[in-house]
């Protein structure tokens, strides 16, 4: 055998045991970082969003400030006190004097409290389909951020595999080189394409970063924050596509309920501007003293009277009927039905084209799973045995490999667009985890 097949190989069983090795050595090391830190996985993340997410907690506030203005709305008006005291010191100071003391009661008779109720309890049901679809946007921006977390994880064991066996490489070419058997060029060919895993070894470390804290962002938690994502980025073939319909979509979406709601809101504010055409009658009692001074050429005569009287006040509605209110209200009630027409229509198109990128996709990673990877993976096995036999060189290796890690990079893109894809469907479609259940409110605010 001649001394540069016995390298060749020598450089090929390099090749494979530390290829073998650095498999070994990954799986050692994630198995203790997933004992030493904790583990996440996509459910338990959307589990923890849901619950401490700061932005979705301080929404939630928004609920108790709506049944406050229940409370509000259905109180009756503050009676009002009026009192009058006058006297003559600083004039004829005869010593005359009046004074009058009242109380007054506004009494809506309209029906503006039951209206201003009604707007109240509409505006309830509204704020809790506002927060379920608060839950339902951050439930798909960390799905999404998850999976492109589990997408960057495997890009980075694909260079860190090319890094190791290129660095393997590396270290029999330069054996060969000090025993005439490599050349430089060959080198050159594999320090390039090991420069290369490790540019792009960082540039998916700085993605992967920047993706942990956009994930602690959302799930609450400081930037310091620590875990390991757990999970597969693996394909599956999803089943019941046609389970997911725009009709579905149309009773489980909360942003259609809103625009709903803001329908039945209109409709109340009419009523309410409608009873506040005819303001609150006001009904009242005064006690009257006066005290006055009679002079007479012999004397001064006092006279005191008391009265005791009711007092009625009743606003008559001859200029303002609330006539510009009334044209305002319906005319955000006829925009409120408007726009519930053109969300049911984003809503169609949100899920056909959730539809078909799954579909689309689906096809993509068949075609990966059944021909393009087994052609590449097979065409790796057949240059690495031709150069076993020394009828190919080192560059033929190198690109047949980078081959094959391309393909497998693209592989890993497709099958992340995929579930994100599906969960972009399962969020059009309105099936997604959440914690608010829309129509069970509170007995009082449904009346």
């Amino acid at each position: 055998m001649s001394n540069k097949g016995y390298l060749t190989k020598i450089i090929y069983a390099a090749l494979v045991i530390s290829f073998i090795g650095i498999l070994a050595i990954f799986t050692i090391q994630v198995s203790e970082a997933k004992e030493s830190m904790q583990s996440l996985t996509i459910d338990q993340a959307v589990e923890i969003a849901l619950r401490e997410n700061r932005n979705l907690m301080a929404a939630r506030i928004q609920v108790e400030e709506a049944r406050g203005r229940l409370v509000q709305a259905g109180l009756f008006p503050n009676p009002e006190l009026e009192s009058e005291f006058g006297f003559d010191s600083f004039f004829a100071n005869e010593g005359e004097r009046n004074f009058s003391a009242g109380i007054s009661q506004p009494i809506p008779l309209s029906g503006r409290i039951g209206a201003q109720k009604r707007v109240a309890r509409v505006d309830i049901k509204r704020t809790f389909a506002g927060l379920a679809d608060l839950e339902r946007i951050l439930v798909r921006e960390v799905r999404v951020t998850f999976i492109e977390l589990l997408a960057s994880e495997e890009q980075l064991k694909l260079q860190e595999t090319l890094i190791s066996l290129n660095s393997e490489l590396i270290k029999g070419i330069e054996i060969g080189i000090k025993e005439g058997l490599a050349s430089k060029q060959d080198f050159n060919a594999v320090a390039i394409a090991l420069q290369q895993a490790r540019q792009e070894k960082d540039v998916l470390i700085a993605q992967r970063r920047s993706k942990i804290l956009q994930l602690n962002k959302l799930l609450g938690k400081p930037p310091t924050f620590s875990f390991l994502p757990w999970g597969e980025l693996k394909y599956k073939a999803e089943k019941g596509l046609t389970d997911y319909s725009a009709e579905m979509a149309f009773v489980k979406r909360p942003d259609l309920k809103f625009a709903k709601l803001n329908i039945e809101l209109a409709s109340a504010d009419l009523k309410l501007a409608k009873a506040q055409r005819f303001e609150d009658l006001t009904a009242g009692i005064f006690y009257e003293n006066d005290r006055l001074i009679f002079g007479t050429l012999q004397q001064e005569i006092a006279d005191s009277d008391q009265l005791i009287g009711f007092r009625l006040t009743i606003p008559l509605p001859f200029f303002d009927r609330k006539q510009g209110l009334i044209a305002e209200v319906r005319a955000r009630e006829r925009r409120a039905e408007e726009r519930v027409g053109a969300l049911k229509l984003t809503i169609s198109q949100e899920v056909s084209d959730a539809l078909n990128r799954v579909s689309s996709l689906s096809a993509i990673l068949e075609t990966y799973k059944s021909g393009i990877l087994k052609i590449a993976e097979g065409n790796v096995t057949l240059v690495e045995t031709g150069f076993k036999q020394g009828l190919v060189g080192i560059v033929n290796v190198i690109q047949s490999r980078q081959q094959f890690a391309a393909l497998t990079s693209s592989y890993i893109n497709a099958v992340r667009d995929y579930e994100i894809a599906l969960n972009d469907l399962q969020i059009a479609a309105g099936s997604y985890p959440g914690t608010i259940k829309l129509n069970k409110t509170n007995k009082d605010e449904n009346r």
